[in-house]
């Protein structure tokens, strides 16, 4: 029986959470998804993209707790070489008409892939959502899970679950966060008069800086540190008033998962 851990007391078959399916009928399209269960949960159906249409889901509520103490999730798949996406949600963070992720290949043969909680990044509409909390800020708002078909490929799919896992994680973040906030909060006053009197580059850079010295900072979840690092690449490659902005954005995200 295929297992995932819902909390550090126990654990629970996938095959008994309420899997549902939300495919793009709620929005006028056609797309049909299913769910089934054997040896694990299938999930099959046909993908569309008439009438605006192009995705299938299928979604279940986790048991409150059920990704505290985790760092990355565990899943078996088998499907039909299709790239999906793993989704999460956390109940104090209204993503409209998204969610919190990650990309996973389901190959014909059976395979077993980790991926990091840090991996997952919060969308809308299918669009990035900038200054969103990291999804690890906060494991315990983790309330929902699911599997997402939109590859804008219209024709017949099958994915079969066959375990999620939950992976412990090694190094809990047990280090004071004030320190860090206080920081963000320094940069940001010292930075939106630079902005405001025109100079984004002195902006960027007093942005840039405390970023750089935070971006491996213990107190901050391995998702928040994954976003620093992103932000800081971006902003390389980009005009100083986008730079800071992008630099904010990831400092704002940050800020709220005090």
């Amino acid at each position: 029986m295929a297992l995932m851990t819902a909390s550090p007391a126990g654990a629970m078959p996938i095959t008994e959470l309420a899997w549902r399916a939300v495919n793009d009928t709620v929005m006028g399209g056609v797309s049909t998804g299913r769910v089934a269960f054997d040896e694990g949960v299938r999930f099959e159906g046909e993908l569309s993209l008439e009438q605006n249409g192009g995705f299938a889901s299928m979604r279940a509520p986790l048991p409150s707790g059920a990704l505290v103490e985790a760092r990355a999730l565990r899943v078996t798949l088998r499907g039909d070489g299709r790239s999906w996406d793993l989704t999460l949600r956390r109940a104090d963070v209204p993503l409209r008409a998204g969610s919190y992720r990650a990309p996973v290949t389901a190959a014909p043969a059976t395979s077993t892939v980790d991926i990091p909680l840090s991996a997952f990044r919060p969308t809308s509409f299918g669009r990035p959502v900038l200054g969103a909390p990291a999804l690890d800020a906060d494991l315990s708002e983790v309330s929902e899970i699911g599997f997402l078909l939109a590859d804008k490929n219209p024709g017949p799919f099958a994915l079969d679950v066959l375990a999620v896992v939950v992976v412990p994680a090694k190094d809990p973040v047990n280090a004071d966060r004030a320190p860090v906030l206080e920081s963000l909060e320094a940069a940001i006053a010292q930075g939106v008069p630079q902005f405001n009197a025109g100079d984004h580059a002195a902006c960027r850079d007093t942005y840039q800086t405390t970023l750089t010295r935070l971006a491996e900072h213990p107190a901050l979840s391995l998702g928040e540190q994954s976003l620093i690092r992103e932000a800081l690449a971006d902003a390389t490659t980009q005009p100083a008033t986008d730079a800071a902005w992008t630099l904010r954005y990831a400092m704002d995200s940050v800020l709220r998962s005090r």
